[in-house]
């Protein structure tokens, strides 16, 4: 029986020795186990009892942000406690860190203006269609699309019957009128001889083709032709019939044809300086009376239209100054005065057409652009002006913050009056010569709230 008890209390023992053996392992483990808690649910950071208040109070402080730090003191009206409410900042170099800017207020100029859309065109004077005055052919074509042209140069040549036929009466006017008028200065020489009705004769025959070669010389005029009678008395019949053909034709064409010049051919000469934009009739084609060859225009003054709106328009007047900027065309800034307020309402748009003319000289600005500008329509002398940063809203009033010194600011109501761009006019509340919160008076209005809340 006694090896039977020997062998029990063997395994016993190794059961106890195995379990004190395991409980350094198993505390080890579950300290592991703690640290790695520990870690995801404090991301590793370690910090000392009370570091993330400490930490909180010196950024406040470093910004002069802590409410605790910062005094104020309500205005005197328990109806609008804002109203010259005080904000005293604790110490100059926290306020120095609290990044406030300050604008001291001088008196300005005020231009009131008008925004509004536009585009520019050509002046309405200065282009237009060059137009035949007789039917024909287009013979010569001397200014492609593209060319410059000066005011009285030859664009084209239409051969015309009309122009050469008007042409022959008038060289045969002039010569018969000479004819006349010579036989009636033998007759009155010869009154003595010759019976007083014969004279009366003469004198009729000489009036009559003196206004048959006067109505022969405006049909010419007509056609754009600038002719001097005076110029042609002395000439033989060939050299008047020759000179009437060259009327308004270019030397060129006179040298490229040696006397054997139509005296069909009208020229379409330029009547202002400009550039041929567009040939709307080519060699051989036939136009009619009043049908356009080409159209000329001159970029060298433009028109700029605005299109604003009915109430917008009741203070613009014809003088005023305007700014414009056209779209796709950097640094330049068009400038002029309006010439012309539009008595009526589009009826599409339903706005006012608005017009000013300037000067284009470099060529930059082209017709038909689009763009953005202002007409000035008022301007007022020693104006207070704020940019509309500085304006604050508390219980649906304006206020500014002004410096009182150097760690003090009040708040003052103000009354607003034109806003021009990111600038506002100060009716009331703000003089010349005081200091405003220019950076940072949105930080003002919340540390006063703040306060007066907990007043």
């Amino acid at each position: 029986m006694e090896p039977i008890t020997t062998v029990k209390k063997s395994k016993a023992l190794e059961v106890m020795y195995f379990v004190f053996e395991s409980i350094p392992t198993l505390l080890v483990s579950a300290g592991l186990l703690g640290i790695g808690y520990w870690g995801a649910t404090t991301e590793w950071t370690f910090k000392f009892p009370g570091s993330a208040e400490v930490e909180a109070k010196s950024q406040e402080e470093a910004k002069g942000l802590d409410s605790s730090l910062w005094k104020a003191e309500s205005g005197i009206e328990k109806s609008n406690p804002y109203e010259k409410a005080t904000l005293t900042a604790p110490s100059k170099e926290l306020l120095d860190l609290s990044e406030l800017e300050f604008l001291a207020v001088k008196p300005q100029t005020l231009v009131r203006t008008i925004s509004g859309t536009g585009y520019i065109e050509f002046d309405s004077q200065r282009k237009g269609s060059i137009c035949s005055k007789a039917p024909g052919v287009v013979a010569y074509i001397l200014k492609k699309q593209g060319d410059k042209v000066l005011k009285g140069e030859t664009i084209a040549l239409i051969d015309s019957p009309d122009v050469g036929k008007a042409k022959t009466d008038l060289m045969q006017s002039l010569v018969l009128k000479d004819n006349r008028k010579k036989s009636l200065e033998r007759g009155q020489l010869a009154a003595s001889v010759l019976p007083e009705r014969q004279i009366r004769d003469l004198e009729m025959a000489f009036r009559e083709i003196e206004i048959k070669s006067l109505a022969d010389l405006q049909a010419l005029v007509n056609f754009g032709f600038k002719i001097e009678p005076a110029d042609y008395k002395t000439l033989s019949d060939t050299d008047v019939f020759k000179k009437i053909c060259e009327i308004g034709i270019p030397e060129s064409i006179i040298k490229e044809y040696k006397g054997s010049l139509s005296a069909n051919l009208l020229p379409l000469k330029a009547p202002f300086d400009g550039q041929i934009i567009t040939v709307i009739k080519g060699m051989g084609e036939s136009v009619g009376a009043a049908d356009a060859q080409c159209v000329l225009a001159d970029s060298s003054k433009l028109v700029l239209m605005f299109n604003l709106p009915l109430d917008a328009v009741q203070v613009v007047k014809v003088g005023q100054d305007f700014r414009f900027k056209a779209e796709l065309v950097e640094d330049q800034i068009i400038t002029g005065k309006i010439d012309w307020v539009s008595p009526e309402l589009d009826d599409k748009t339903h706005t006012v057409k608005v017009r000013a003319s300037f000067a284009n000289l470099d060529g930059k600005i082209r017709p038909n652009t689009f763009g953005k500008g202002d007409i000035q329509v008022g301007k007022q002398e020693k104006a207070i002006i704020v940019p509309d940063s500085c304006i604050q809203y508390m219980s649906n009033k304006s206020f500014v913050f002004v410096r009182l010194n150097d760690l003090s600011f009040q708040a003052r109501e103000v009354e607003l009056g034109i806003r021009n761009g990111d600038k506002i006019q100060i009716l009331k509340g703000l003089s010349a010569g005081e200091t405003v919160v220019f950076t940072g008076s949105n930080m003002l209005r919340a540390e006063l709230l703040s306060k007066i809340e907990v007043q």
